[in-house]
């Protein structure tokens, strides 16, 4: 006569991956790589087998190589904390205290014993494939139609971009996406100059590209250079990005948040981040930004913001720079 324990096939077995992710396919959660890098804290549930109040967790790729993070030990359970890799793709499988102590996928396929992991995915859900072609989505540049500078539109990276595809952050607010209206108006293009009445710029600017299949939603952004943030766009702002569309965030009047030669409403010049206009102070903009409820933090290393850590403008240059790939 054969007797089956009740529930015994659900059983969860030791050493089970835990994720408040979705399940990619029977051994491995859905973890999203791109176009932000998802952070997850996941746990390692009945690991009888460690010891110590921390155990090393290894996120093992053929084709990455292996990433370590360093888990918390509590009783049985191991918590602990991973940002999927920018260039992440395919699958991965996470083992703990050695290389060869795999944990296993009974949390997401009960009484399962196979060996666990992330599946890096796309904004769809998609799986990335190694070796395929990073789509463009991050662009940064200079704004610079100042009449001192370059009069007219031909100093805006923006010029030409679908207005029916583009959200446009710049003067006078979006306030259909939570950004508020400056209490100071952006200047305007003096009469007697080419485009005389049209907003004056110098400001940096940010391009976000929807490549994804699904709607992005932009709920933050803010840039810090050395001890100075910027922020023309508030702790409000939650803008709906369409697949397919582009975000402009850039200068939007107001006043500056921090200390500068220049006079003005200009909130996100950021070439003002150095008073030297010939010695690179080596400051690295700090790009904050809020996607889909994911923060990360991109670093502008090419120096697009703050123009090279320089400001051109103290010797009467042109500060304009055209739309730049960064990611």
């Amino acid at each position: 006569m054969l007797v089956f324990a009740p529930g015994a096939s659900a059983a969860i077995a030791p050493g089970a991956l835990k994720c408040s992710l979705p399940e990619y396919n029977p051994t491995k959660y859905a973890l999203q790589a791109s176009p932000t890098p998802q952070t997850i804290t996941c746990t390692i549930t009945g690991a009888s087998d460690v010891s110590g109040s921390t155990v090393p967790v290894i996120i093992k790729s053929s084709n990455l190589g292996n990433t370590t993070v360093m888990g918390s030990v509590s009783g049985t359970t191991i918590t602990f904390t991973f940002t999927a890799p920018r260039n992440g793709c395919n699958t991965s499988i996470v083992a703990y205290g050695s290389n060869g102590n795999n944990t296993n996928n009974s949390w997401i396929t009960p009484g399962g014993t196979s060996a666990a992991g992330f599946a890096f995915v796309d904004g769809s859900g998609n799986v990335i494939a190694c070796g395929s072609t990073p789509t463009n989505w991050f662009y940064l540049g200079y704004a610079d139609n100042h009449f001192q500078h370059e009069a007219g539109l031909q100093g805006l990276p923006w010029t030409g971009m679908p207005a029916a595809t583009t959200i446009f952050v710049g003067c006078g607010g979006y306030p259909a996406g939570g950004v508020p209206a400056p209490p100071d108006a952006c200047e305007k293009i003096p009469t007697g100059f080419p485009n005389a009445g049209q907003n004056m710029y110098d400001a940096g600017a940010i391009r976000i590209d929807n490549t994804t299949g699904s709607a992005m939603s932009v709920t933050g952004a803010s840039v810090t250079i050395g001890t100075c943030t910027y922020n023309p766009w508030g702790s409000t702002m939650n803008i709906s990005l369409a697949p397919g569309s582009s975000l402009v965030l850039t200068q939007t009047g107001g006043p500056k948040p921090c200390n500068t030669n220049e006079v003005g409403p200009y909130n996100f010049d950021t070439s003002e981040a150095s008073f030297s206009c010939t010695v690179n102070n080596g400051l690295i903009p700090a790009i904050k930004l809020t996607i889909n409820g994911q923060q990360t933090t991109i670093n502008d290393t090419g120096q697009i913001l703050n123009t090279g850590g320089v400001d051109p403008g103290e010797c009467g240059l042109r500060e304009y720079t055209p739309w730049t790939v960064v990611l």
